[in-house]
């Protein structure tokens, strides 16, 4: 048993070393994707919840670019997690994608796959070599389609606000109480937000308007907030995350952590105000991690990877 956590664990790391090397090409090139012309993706016709294709739509949608994609009558057993297979000549893998809140893996579940993506991943991970990190998505599809006026919008630095976070009442509601309570109390500067939510647009118009963006967390410790904050290429001030993406983030050049208690949350966000060229490096690597990891291509690129690699290799 050790010695097959052993070379899991390897084939593994193999897979995500991969994708670090493939974050060096530019974001818009085809992917050059290490799969076997013989693969082929079995997709489920139906989801254990229909929301779920909010989390793995563009997966699929992109997967069907490069590999021929069957939807088939595939059991769905398990909440927040969609099941599909994978074959290879004579070989058929069952993988798993966990795209719940919840940073517990279900083992019924895990037991019945050979790979098993997790979205929410601790970030210590866990005793089992097939389970990997999954990366996220960003709120809506629609994000590819405004991006280049967003981008555009915030490189202009023309800035409406200060400090940006708006977040939904209901979900990771303590956190997001103190610390929507400590901005708002607070005259330094101007914070725009709270626990009102607005339309997807509007709301992606708010971040390309602001200098420093605020991320907590709601009933996980991801949410599309971060994804749509680092599309645009965002200064992000964020709780610090229990859970990590398959290239991990790193405090002070990806995104910029504060404490729990948020003891430190005034005195950061005044800092990035007030230094610009720290806050337009924060933002610069923030779109570049978007580009390279997290964009719909690759991080399908990565999932279809991972699988080559894990599971035929």
């Amino acid at each position: 048993m050790k010695t097959l956590y052993t070379d899991l664990q390897k084939q593994v790391n193999q897979a995500l070393w991969k994708l670090t090397q493939s974050s060096m090409k530019s974001a818009s090139s085809p992917p050059n994707l290490p799969v076997s012309t013989t693969m082929q993706i079995y997709w489920p016709t139906v989801y254990q919840w229909a929301l779920a294709q909010k989390w793995v739509g563009s997966l699929v949608k992109n997967f069907q670019q490069y590999l021929p994609v069957q939807f088939s009558n595939i059991p769905q057993p398990y909440q927040g997690i969609v099941i599909f297979q994978v074959r290879k000549d004579s070989e058929l893998q069952s993988v798993a994608i966990d795209y719940s809140d919840s940073s517990t893996v279900n083992l019924d579940c895990a037991q019945q796959v050979r790979l098993y993506f997790k979205m929410q991943y601790l970030c210590e991970g866990y005793q089992l070599a097939h389970v990997v990190p999954g990366g996220f998505v960003p709120a809506d599809k629609n994000l590819y389609r405004h991006l280049p006026y967003l981008r555009h919008q915030r490189d202009r630095k023309t800035f409406t606000y200060d400090v940006y976070g708006r977040f939904g009442r209901h979900l990771g509601t303590a956190i997001r109480t103190q610390a929507v309570e400590i901005l708002s109390q607070q005259h330094q500067f101007r914070y725009e937000g709270g626990l009102k939510k607005v339309r997807y647009l509007r709301s992606l118009q708010e971040i390309s308007r602001s200098k420093v963006c605020l991320d907590l967390p709601g009933n996980g410790s991801f949410c599309f907030r971060l994804v749509d904050y680092f599309a645009v290429g965002a200064c992000v001030i964020s709780y610090p995350h229990r859970t990590r993406l398959p290239s991990p983030l790193v405090d002070r050049q990806h995104i910029v952590y504060c404490r729990e208690d948020f003891s430190d949350l005034l005195d950061l966000c005044a800092y990035y105000l007030e230094n610009e060229v720290a806050r337009e490096q924060i933002c610069q690597q923030s779109r570049h991690y978007f580009d390279h990891y997290l964009d719909r291509t690759q991080l399908s690129q990565y999932y279809l990877t991972t699988i080559h690699n894990v599971l035929f290799c």
